[in-house]
């Protein structure tokens, strides 16, 4: 959802290789064997690691258990792609999430210690931060940018926190969203100009790339179904406290972008991100 767009973008910018499970160039990233191929059949400067285990109710149930495939392609998968990118010397750049946080403060800044309370992280969580200190103990020339709640106008194989919304309301099944939970989405397309002044600038470390912008769920959704053309009095609203089975989400993993923008790159806001993808897909979705 997010790598398949930063290549549709990145085009023009660079000279994309693209691999993966399914495409043409086969790799498997939990298998070192299959790597070690792949890096010496191919010659090329930097790696984007898009792949991950992003399922978070899903991951949950593998809480604990390092043979899952969660830990396996989010720890171990990144471990080796470290490993190889330290022996090739190429630069490794990792898509991390908020959810390293554990969402007590919010407005995290890059240095703020992540995962302080790991008792309020999922799992999900807990192996992305993993692959992040992996990353950090590895190598010296790498980019971490984390990202949040991502969205973007179409993409058939996987729903986003917007067109999760949209479409539940479409089927008259949107649940009450959180009016509790302080978040700060992130529009995909942010992704390749970004990436495109870290990469060319020679940026190392981490990077937030979010709306500058807090919202909630709730109003988030009130938002973009109000400019999807939809009733917003049929939005209700619910609190993260009160989350029943679901597994818990962190209460406010708000991410501070600050840094990116004084590189020169500005995020887009929640709400222009909104009205972004209402451009790109007018009326399609309501």
């Amino acid at each position: 959802m997010v790598g398949s767009r930063f290549c549709e973008l990145s085009v023009d910018t660079f000279d994309l290789l693209k691999v993966d499970l399914n495409a043409k160039i086969h790799v498997d990233i939990t298998s070192r064997n299959s790597i070690d191929k792949f890096f010496k059949n191919f010659d090329f400067k930097y790696l984007v690691l898009f792949s991950a285990f992003t399922d978070v109710n899903e991951a949950e149930n593998q809480r604990g258990d390092k043979k899952g495939l969660c830990w396996q392609i989010n720890v171990q998968g990144v471990k080796n792609i470290a490993n190889y990118c330290l022996k090739y010397k190429r630069k490794l750049v990792f898509i991390s999430t908020d959810f390293v946080f554990d969402g007590i403060k919010g407005q995290y800044q890059e240095d703020d210690f992540p995962g302080e309370k790991l008792d309020k992280l999922t799992w999900y969580g807990i192996t992305k931060l993993e692959a992040e200190k992996i990353i950090q103990s590895k190598l010296s020339n790498f980019i971490i940018i984390r990202i949040s709640y991502p969205y973007r106008a179409y993409f058939l194989q996987k729903e986003d926190f917007a067109r999760l919304i949209l479409r539940k309301y479409q089927e008259n099944r949107l649940y009450p969203m959180y009016k509790d939970q302080i978040i700060t989405p992130t529009f995909i397309d942010d992704l390749s100009p970004s990436l495109k002044l870290l990469i060319l600038k020679n940026h190392v470390g981490i990077f937030h790339l979010a709306s500058p912008l807090k919202t909630t769920p709730f109003v988030f959704a009130k938002e973009i179904i109000s400019v999807f053309g939809g009733d917003i009095s049929k939005i209700k609203e619910g609190s993260i406290l009160k989350t029943g089975n679901l597994v818990p989400r962190p209460i406010n993993t708000s991410l501070n972008v600050r840094k990116i923008t004084k590189l020169g790159f500005t995020p887009t806001s929640w709400k222009t991100g909104i009205r972004m993808i209402f451009k790109q897909l007018p009326g399609k979705l309501i």
